[in-house]
C-alpha cells in the first residue's frame, strides 16, 4: 500500500488505521479488497471527504491519497508530506499528528464499486481512441487524395487530360486504393505503414 498525502490547512483531527487493504478513517471503514490490479476508484465513488483522489492499483500496490489536515504552525514534514509505503497493520503515523490508540471501525464504510474502472475498460478505451484518431487520419489523407483527384478526373473525363495528368491521376488513384485497405493491414490500427502521398 502507498498513501499519498495531501496537506490541508484545518484543525479537524484524522486517525487512520490500516488492516490489510481496509483503511479505517475516523471511525469509517473502507475496505478496498476488491478493487483490482490496474484499476481506479474515483474518489467521488468512496463516502470519505478525506479521499483527495482516486484510488487506485498499481502493479499490486493499493495506491490511496489522503487528505491531512495540518495547524497554521505545522512543522514542514506536515505540510510538505513524503508518500507512505508499505505501512504496517494498525494506527498509521501521520506527519504532525498524534497516532492515537488504536480505533475500532464504528460503521462500515461506502464505497460506490460500480464507477470501478478496471484495466480491461482502460485498455477497451485506450484502443478506441486510437482507432478514432487513425480513422480521422485516413479520412483527412483520403479527403487530400479526393482533392487532387478531382480536377485530375474531370480532364480525363472530357477526354483534355495530358500524358502527364493521366499519369499523375494514376498515381493518386492508386495512393487512395492503398488509403482503403489500410484496415486490412496486420497490426491495424496500432502499427500501421501508410502508403506515401504522391509529391
Amino acid at each position: 500500500m502507498i498513501i499519498k498525502l495531501s496537506p490541508v490547512r484545518s484543525d479537524t483531527e484524522l486517525a487512520v488505521t490500516k488492516v490489510g487493504d481496509t483503511l479505517v478513517i475516523n471511525g469509517v471503514a473502507l475496505d478496498f479488497s476488491r478493487l483490482e490490479d490496474g484499476s481506479t476508484l474515483a474518489a467521488e465513488a468512496v463516502g470519505s471527504d478525506w479521499i483527495a483522489q482516486a484510488v487506485e492499483r498499481v502493479n499490486g500496490n493499493l495506491v490511496v491519497t489522503l487528505m491531512l489536515p495540518h495547524a497554521a504552525d505545522a512543522p514542514e514534514l506536515a505540510r510538505f508530506p513524503v508518500d507512505i509505503i508499505n505501512p504496517a497493520d494498525g494506527p498509521m503515523h501521520l506527519p504532525g499528528l498524534d497516532v492515537g490508540s488504536a480505533q475500532q471501525p464504528a460503521v462500515n464504510g461506502v464505497i460506490d464499486w460500480a464507477q470501478m474502472v478496471t484495466q480491461a475498460m482502460k485498455s477497451e478505451a485506450a484502443a478506441e481512441q486510437r482507432l478514432a484518431q487513425v480513422v480521422a487520419q485516413a479520412a483527412a489523407r483520403r479527403a487530400a487524395a479526393d482533392s487532387a483527384i478531382a480536377p485530375l478526373q474531370d480532364a480525363a473525363d472530357l477526354n483534355k487530360a495530358t500524358e502527364a495528368e493521366a499519369a499523375e491521376l494514376t498515381t493518386w488513384k492508386d495512393y487512395r486504393i492503398a488509403l482503403n485497405r489500410v484496415p486490412d493491414q496486420p497490426g491495424y490500427p496500432d502499427t500501421i505503414d501508410w502508403p506515401v502521398a504522391p509529391a
